[in-house]
């Protein structure tokens, strides 16, 4: 058997997965998005439990022992807020990205206006004012612009799965 009969299967169940989370992502992309920031609440409450039990461990040879296990309670517990308030997760998430974005859209200013007797700075203009655009929305209403790049990725992956197992069954080049 070729090598690449044997890899057949394995490249269709991939692209079929990749469409069925495309069209769940579609489907519900509030509900992706309140998973997720489930699962960033699981994840700091986790990271904060194994902060606490590495102290407490290693209580004897710690340098800064009450100043890791202060950091490591404090984990736990906003891990385990964000796991019961995903909306608050995501305004934070939102908020942090949306200050990133914004001081994207300040250097691109910066920048442009550095550079504007010696090159084209329309792009770098169009670019800062995307990322302020950007900015402005994941701030104002986090869970709406979480929602769009949600559908985004729904239409990219239920796309990429359909050609991922048209490409395996009929192009042969997987």
């Amino acid at each position: 058997m070729h090598g690449f009969d044997r890899l057949k299967p394995v490249g269709l169940l991939l692209g079929i997965f990749l469409a069925v989370f495309g069209v769940v992502f579609l489907a519900i992309p509030e509900t992706v998005a309140e998973f997720m920031a489930i699962f960033i609440g699981a994840i700091v409450t986790v990271i904060g439990g194994f902060r606490i039990a590495s102290v407490i461990i290693n209580w004897q040879i710690s340098a800064n022992r009450i100043f890791l296990l202060i950091i490591g309670a404090a984990l736990f517990i906003i891990g385990i807020f964000m796991l019961f308030n995903p909306e608050f997760t995501i305004a934070i998430v939102g908020a942090i990205i949306g200050i990133f974005a914004i001081l994207m859209a300040f250097d691109r200013f910066l920048t442009a206006n550095k550079l504007k007797n010696t090159i084209n700075v329309v792009p770098t203009i169009i670019s800062g004012i995307i990322h302020l655009a950007f900015g402005v929305g994941m701030i104002y209403s986090a869970i709406v612009v979480f929602s769009i790049i949600i559908i985004l990725v729904g239409i990219y992956m239920l796309i990429a799965g359909i050609m991922f197992a048209l490409s395996t069954l009929f192009f042969r080049d997987f």
